[in-house]
């Protein structure tokens, strides 16, 4: 009998689904779809929305062109092995001399200096440069760069000095790096000192021209020829590398800084970027025609499937095709094209054209979609039900979508024999209606009898798959359907996270919710409103008492919830990938006011906390690197403390970063040593200098004979490995001493002192006090 009524079931739902077929949507929902995808693209192509995507293909597309660089361009490095051998971390202005005659007398056509010159030294070397410059007056230029952002908000120009001014020509370093590294646009000509001037790559190219252009990475920059600063220097270079050719002198080593991503590769040095605009220009002047084009014509696209009940796969297969083709062949006549509005219009349009035809099983079914109900009657005498089924995915992967249809059936008939009146609604895995409204106790009464309905299998052919269930109830009256509706999917979702039959959603709950949800845009307000501070907590050395440093912390207090609980912040940050946001402020203030705490004691380090997420930003070691010197900071008084909120995996992006920061200089810390993922595995990953013990293992050490053995035998590892061991959470005289009995190193906590600003610490070290 089971058999024959599954049957039935399956005939019903077919004759359902044939029905639904034949009903034609309106013409008019189709063209305000058109139009709908067409506003979007053409909005997102007007703030350049898409650039980054376009960047990003067009990036890709230049493996299918990759050249060799047509060898007409040197590039004289000023790299690592130069400075090592000069002693120094500049080149004299003599040696500068000496390095242009040796390549003219080569045969060098040009020569460029990718710098700016802008700083005299001493009277005999400039004037060295000078008349080596004035011998080849005409045949040498130097670079200039207009408009660089100050910290303050102003702009300012790097220019040749006044001593080189008269006797060499002046090219512009001006260029600009898209969004994630994706692309470099270099200016044709710049304004410097009054006078219009090409750029380097401009120049090297004999282009005349006042655009700007995007650099193509088609050209291998590995295969441009390249010859060592010293080697030039001494004569151990031959005469036919340079014969003939022009020759570009940078700076190139890591204490330049000046590396930048190869779209899609690796970080190059600078001067290769204008190389490579050089053979872009010699191509032709790139044509740039913009994401209008391609729009336009998808728009006509788009526009002819409007005019169809169902939308036409192949049409729209082969516009889409067109739009990432095309691009290939226009890239070889330098002509650039920008089709990602386009794809987006598309992209919608297609989606909303087939939601649109599609009878999807909510019909076939007669559930009502989530956004019908939520459309429905004002429902303030009414409470909203959301039952989630959890293991629905699971469920499905086993089903057909026939079958699914037809589970989802059977559950709406156990539904319907406890709520007969309800319009049941399903929204990915979850059913949702209302109901009469009801005492709260009768209301969760009436939701275990929901759950224990559930809790039977339900079968569907020759499968009987057990239906695990949540729910989520919400009874704030006074809020939007819409807002209620959700609300009650939220609640039967965090009921099933955390293990419990149902939850209810009320006013307080969803304000709690809603606070979450938009703590990082208040803290980014914050901080935006200098309503955000940091404080330092010393760090002490237990032999002497003597303050060795200190850990940045941040501190907000919000003007209607008080302080704000940084480990708060930091787990909010990390679920939704924006931790970068605090690490920057943090490290920014720190580096800044850590340098009052340097005047007074050299040798002071500064600790500033870093999540695990910022070690996979491939970027992360650089721009640590950028900000140690734009504050002219030590890197080895640099601390940073790796939080234990998110495990370190075998990652190589986090591997490459750390190695790279301990390369420069920096020095690591393992936090919260004993808890979470700070465990033995997690400290093998980490090439640390130090190791912080967890605050509640030392907190109660003086009570806790358990708390005792495990920092004692924390110490000895620590040390073992040939690590500092710092104690957190010192907040009485007994435990320092156990500490110093147990031969640890460094402590903090509030028996030293809390978090203090910076500028109330500096005395203390000022007057050589000992903390404590």
């Amino acid at each position: 009998m089971g058999a024959l009524r599954d049957a039935a079931d399956r005939r019903r739902l077919r004759r359902a689904a044939r029905r639904a077929s034949r009903a034609d949507k309106p013409r008019n929902a189709r063209a305000r779809i058109a139009a709908w995808a067409i506003g979007l693209a053409l909005l997102a192509g007007t703030i350049e929305l898409m650039l980054p995507l376009d960047d990003w293909y067009r990036a890709l597309r230049t493996f299918a062109r990759m050249h060799p660089a047509d060898q007409s361009i040197v590039v004289v490095t000023v790299d690592d092995r130069t400075l090592n051998a000069l002693g120094t971390s500049d080149p004299k202005r003599s040696d500068d001399a000496r390095v242009l005659e040796t390549l003219f007398a080569s045969g060098a056509k040009r020569v460029f200096f990718d710098r700016a010159y802008a700083d005299a030294t001493t009277p005999a070397e400039d004037q060295q440069l000078v008349a080596a410059f004035q011998r080849h007056k005409g045949r040498v230029f130097v670079g200039a760069i207009t408009g660089l952002d100050q910290s303050d908000g102003s702009t300012a120009d790097i220019i040749p000095h006044q001593v080189f001014r008269e006797s060499v020509l002046t090219a512009s370093m001006d260029g600009k790096e898209a969004p994630f590294g994706l692309a470099v646009v270099f200016p044709a000509s710049a304004n410097v000192l009054g006078e219009r001037r090409p750029s380097i790559s401009a120049a090297l190219a004999g282009v005349d021209h006042d655009g700007e252009y995007r650099v193509d990475f088609a050209v291998d920059y590995k295969t441009i020829p390249t010859v060592e600063y010293v080697d030039v220097l001494n004569g151990r270079v031959g005469v036919s590398q340079f014969a003939g050719k022009d020759v570009i002198v940078s700076p190139s080593s890591r204490v330049a800084s000046d590396y930048h991503l190869i779209p899609l590769r690796e970080l190059a040095p600078g001067v290769y970027f204008h190389v490579l605009g050089a053979e872009t220009l010699k191509k032709g002047f790139p044509i740039d025609v913009g994401w209008l084009p391609a729009l336009l014509l998808t728009a006509l696209v788009v526009a002819v499937q409007a005019r169809r009940q169902q939308p036409s796969y192949r049409l729209s297969t082969a516009a889409a095709a067109m739009l990432l083709v095309v691009p290939f062949a226009l890239d070889f006549a330098s002509v650039n094209i920008d089709v990602m509005p386009a794809m987006l219009c598309l992209g919608i349009a297609m989606f909303r054209f087939v939601r649109l035809a599609q009878t999807a099983y909510h019909g076939a079914t007669g559930l009502q979609r989530i956004e019908g109900l939520q459309a429905a009657a004002k429902a303030d005498q009414c409470d909203v039900i959301a039952l989630k089924i959890r293991n629905f995915a699971t469920i499905s992967a086993s089903l057909s979508p026939e079958e699914i249809n037809l589970l989802l059936m059977k559950a709406k008939t156990m539904l319907r024999a406890t709520e007969p009146d309800a319009q049941f609604a399903f929204h990915k895995d979850t059913f949702v209606w209302l109901r009469d409204a009801l005492p709260v106790e009768e209301l969760e009464n009436h939701a275990r009898g929901l759950h224990a309905l559930f809790r039977t299998s339900i079968t569907i052919g020759s499968h009987a798959p057990d239906v695990a269930s949540s729910l989520g109830l919400d009874i704030n009256r006074d809020a939007s359907l819409r807002e209620r509706t959700e609300s009650a999917i939220q609640s039967a979702e965090d009921a099933a996270h955390g293990g419990k039959i149902f939850m209810v959603s009320e006013a307080g709950v969803v304000r709690d919710r809603a606070w979450k949800l938009q703590i990082l845009s208040e803290l980014e307000q914050a901080i935006r409103n200098d309503e955000v501070q940091v404080a330092f907590q010393p760090k002490v050395l237990l032999s002497t008492g003597r303050i060795i440093g200190a850990e940045a912390l941040m501190r907000w207090v919000h003007p209607t919830r008080g302080a704000i609980e940084p480990a708060q912040v930091v787990a909010s940050a990390e679920e939704h990938n924006r931790v970068d946001m605090i690490t920057s402020f943090v490290l920014n203030r720190a580096l800044r006011e850590g340098r009052m705490a340097l005047e007074q004691d050299p040798a002071f380090s500064v600790a500033v906390n870093i999540s695990a997420l910022d070690l996979r930003d491939p970027r992360f070691a650089q721009q640590v690197e950028n900000l140690l010197a734009a504050y002219r900071f030590p890197q080895t008084r640099l601390m940073l403390e790796i939080t234990e909120t998110a495990p370190i995996e075998n990652d190589p992006v986090v591997a490459r970063n750390m190695a790279a920061l301990k390369g420069m200089g920096v020095k690591l810390s393992v936090d919260d040593f004993g808890s979470g993922h700070a465990s033995l595995h997690y400290l093998r990953q980490i090439p640390a200098d130090e190791v912080k013990i967890d605050r509640s293992f030392v907190t109660g050490m003086d009570t806790s004979l358990e708390d005792r053995a495990l920092v004692r035998t924390s110490i000895e590892m620590i040390h073992s490995l040939g690590r500092v061991a710092v104690a957190e959470g010192v907040e009485n005289l007994a435990v320092v001493n156990l500490l110093k009995e147990m031969g640890c190193d460094v402590a903090q906590g509030y028996y030293f002192s809390k978090a203090i600003p910076m500028s109330t610490l500096v005395p203390k070290l000022a007057q050589g006090a000992k903390a404590a």
